[in-house]
């Protein structure tokens, strides 16, 4: 949980029945969305019978469940934010995000976001109060495509094609380490890190995760790598390439401190392509952003080939 986090009020609930999952049985009791007691129970802010729980984790009668409720005031203030545009129909855009750019309002981070942005830059029609037009995310310092819907409509069925896997969505990384192969599958199961609830971890009950490696080029323990990702969990290519003993480049996070002396001041990644089935005029359509100057940079650096 960030320290920034204001809390503006804290309930404690004793649970009179049993069998149910924590995010739904305080769905029922409180007037928030189930997606609201999944963010805060990720963020540590609900504690059950003094510990912090899962949002799978079940209640049972008798047990008291603390909730601290964050203040979740948000400035949907439109704001000239610099991005690039790489689509814009009636339907949705597909933009450029810029590294270091957080995606949508949050606590600690309320109005200079991309949805901030995008209410500058396009008309969005949508009922969805807090992230208007967001369909998936990137990390805040992962660059990158990504698609913006512009109304209601193309948000469900946007959303919809990111549940069911039918977007193609590749990432380019810059790695560490020297990979005996050319190419991995990493399939297992990722979900909250027991030790820090900033961080993900392969876990034997979380959702699961997978990832295609193939290798571009190598250097002296720096590699370039392709990664195509089949489902969206959060950190997922982070936290893969850390399992698998590659950390990437700038990611003090999942790497430590030997992976931020090679010259880049955030994690080496980049969402560099995303294909689909267009869902209104059924063609398929792709979108490309080429790669920041700061990979670039990092890959002349160490003599790499993209």
């Amino acid at each position: 949980m960030s320290k920034d986090v204001k809390i503006i009020e804290e309930i404690r609930l004793i649970a009179e029945d049993s069998g149910k999952r924590i995010d739904q049985y305080l769905f029922s009791k409180l007037g928030y969305s189930r997606s609201f007691f999944k963010n805060i129970i990720d963020d540590g802010l609900v504690l059950l019978n003094g510990k912090i729980c899962k949002a799978s984790s079940k209640v049972n009668s008798g047990d008291v469940c603390l909730v601290k409720i964050p203040d979740e005031s948000i400035d949907l203030t439109p704001k000239d934010i610099p991005f690039n545009v790489l689509e814009d129909n009636q339907n949705y855009a597909v933009i450029d995000k810029p590294a270091g750019l957080v995606v949508h309002p949050a606590p600690g981070n309320n109005s200079d976001t991309l949805v901030n942005g995008i209410l500058h830059r396009f008309v969005i029609n949508d009922d969805e109060n807090c992230r208007p037009g967001i369909v998936h995310r990137l990390d805040k310092d992962t660059s990158g495509v990504m698609i913006i819907a512009k109304n209601r409509d193309a948000r469900q069925k946007l959303s919809s094609m990111f549940a069911d896997r039918d977007v193609i969505k590749e990432y380019i990384a810059i790695c560490s380490g020297n990979p005996e192969r050319d190419s991995y599958k990493i399939e297992n199961y990722i979900g909250r890190c027991k030790n820090n609830r900033q961080k993900m971890a392969v876990v034997d009950e979380g959702k699961i995760a997978i990832s295609n490696v193939e290798v571009i080029d190598r250097g002296k323990n720096i590699f370039i790598c392709r990664v195509r990702i089949f489902t969206g969990r959060t950190h997922q290519i982070r936290v893969h390439m850390s399992h698998i003993g590659f950390p990437l480049i700038g990611d003090e996070l999942y790497g430590g401190k030997k992976v931020m002396s090679y010259g880049i001041s955030r994690q080496a990644l980049h969402s560099s392509k995303i294909s689909f089935t267009d869902p209104f005029k059924s063609e398929f359509v792709s979108f490309e952003s080429a790669l920041p100057f700061d990979m670039l940079q990092l890959i002349a650096k160490y003599g790499l080939k993209y």
